[in-house]
């Protein structure tokens, strides 16, 4: 990653290598507390849920050709093949912690209107509530409307199979720029590169696969970080070692 950083113009950002299994995963992160529970929670969930798949696999992760695209966040990358306990995994996490919280954050936005409000942007957030209350001050709002999950439980599953199958794209970025096309002469130099790294010929072609290169691992680090800003500043919040 070093190497091809080098022959993109703009210093283009530094970070590590990694496959992103979800996006938009839902943490608290206006309380520090509640935060550092959040990520202990889901790290730790995430973790028993890959152990909990079959092993019927050598490599979890399969790297296959090397593409690239437009985006800027898929410049250049490896695909990697769809192994169905990685897409399960995916999923797995996927429903718990990205739709399945979101579904019961809207649901409760319907049953419990008192409880939130809308902030300088016009989003609708969760009140804080006072730690002092003067005799002056109006009283607390009235308890929250308890409701039945179990629907959008069940609907949160479906939506997770569908997004594993529809819009998992799991792949292993080498390099994030904005630059487009990669031209011809670039593209040879990208290829030899790789090529002369990992002794490995015909590495944007269809017929170079996992099969073949043998590329892939199994275990590895489970990581949540907050993705906001420039690539240099993002956070890691946490992570577990997972073999």
């Amino acid at each position: 990653m070093g190497s091809l950083n080098t022959l993109f113009p703009g210093q283009p950002p530094r970070f590590e290598p990694h496959i992103t299994i979800t996006t938009n995963i839902m943490i608290d992160l206006d309380d520090p507390n509640k935060t550092r529970d959040d990520v202990d929670r889901i790290l730790s969930a995430s973790a028993v849920a890959l152990s909990s798949l079959p092993k019927n696999h050598d490599k979890l992760v399969r790297l296959g050709r090397v593409n690239s695209q437009r985006k800027f966040f898929k410049k250049l990358y490896f695909q990697v093949d769809s192994d169905p306990n990685l897409v399960s995994f995916a999923r797995i996490i996927r429903e718990l912690f990205v739709i399945l919280p979101h579904d019961i954050e809207e649901e409760n936005i319907k049953q419990n209107p008192q409880l939130y409000t809308k902030d300088s942007n016009g989003n609708t957030v969760k009140r804080k509530l006072s730690k002092k209350r003067t005799k002056s001050q109006s009283p607390p709002a009235q308890e929250a409307k308890q409701f039945d999950t179990s629907g959008l439980q069940y609907l949160a599953a479906q939506k997770a199979a569908d997004w594993s199958l529809n819009e998992f794209d799991p792949h292993l970025s080498l390099v994030y720029s904005n630059i487009h096309p990669i031209d011809n002469a670039l593209w040879r130099t990208i290829k030899t590169r790789i090529s002369d790294y990992l002794d490995i010929d015909n590495v944007d072609s269809d017929s170079f696969n996992s099969g073949v290169s043998g590329l892939g691992w199994d275990g590895g680090v489970l990581k949540l970080v907050l993705c906001e800003g420039d690539v240099n500043d993002w956070i890691v919040l946490g992570s577990v070692d997972v073999h």
